[in-house]
């Protein structure tokens, strides 16, 4: 399982997933491998009955998608999507098939102010985007998936960023025994991720350029 520590951690202890993947998206590789190497059981792959073509696919997929999730490639990813998608997606409209949003999802639409493309009967065909294009598409939900404790009510916020600070002190606790640098925001004798000032921050330099 992950270890609760960054890749940086990885990286300046020269762990063997660090040395194994040359630095590069350390723990975002090493699941990759560990998740993707399952399939070599029979038993358990469920791509067996796949196309030589659509496992290639899948796999393509699936690795971009967690590559993306390597937080030194966020600013990289959204300027990419709104530079490469922003023609399609300007002219799109949500279109809901009937029964699939529920009330509750309905008023956290509305709160995303997206009430109004939801009640629009025009949608988009996904043939109009390109590979590309849809891709990170894709790439950009995971990560507003990632951030998506951010959307919750306060007090579910305040739950997972605390689960958060945490794991940053444990890392920075970690690092101070070794004599190591403390990563920002890892230093508990100083504010950490639950800090106001901190997580007005967050939001304005992650959440809102990312959602806005």
């Amino acid at each position: 399982g992950h270890p609760g520590t960054n890749n940086a951690y990885a990286v300046k202890t020269s762990q063997l997933y660090a040395k194994i993947y040359n630095d590069q998206a350390v723990y975002e590789n090493s699941a990759l491998y560990q998740s993707l190497s399952l399939t070599d059981n029979a038993e358990l792959d469920f791509s067996a009955r796949f196309s030589q073509e659509t496992k290639r696919l899948l796999r393509v997929t699936i690795i971009e998608l967690v590559l993306s999730t390597d937080m030194s490639r966020h600013f990289d990813i959204i300027t990419m999507v709104k530079t490469k998608t922003s023609s399609v997606l300007s002219k799109a409209t949500l279109r809901p098939s009937a029964g699939v949003l529920d009330s509750r999802l309905s008023r956290h639409a509305s709160q995303l102010q997206l009430d109004s493309q939801l009640n629009n009967n025009a949608g988009m065909d996904l043939s109009d985007l390109s590979a590309e294009q849809l891709s990170l598409i894709i790439q950009f939900a995971l990560k507003v998936a990632d951030i998506g404790h951010c959307m919750l009510p306060l007090e579910q916020h305040k739950f997972w960023v605390g689960n958060l600070e945490k794991e940053f002190f444990k890392q920075g606790d970690m690092e101070k025994e070794a004599g190591l640098p403390i990563s920002p925001l890892m230093d508990r004798d100083k504010p950490g991720p639950t800090n106001g000032s901190n997580q007005a921050g967050f939001f304005e330099g992650i959440v809102l350029p990312t959602i806005g």
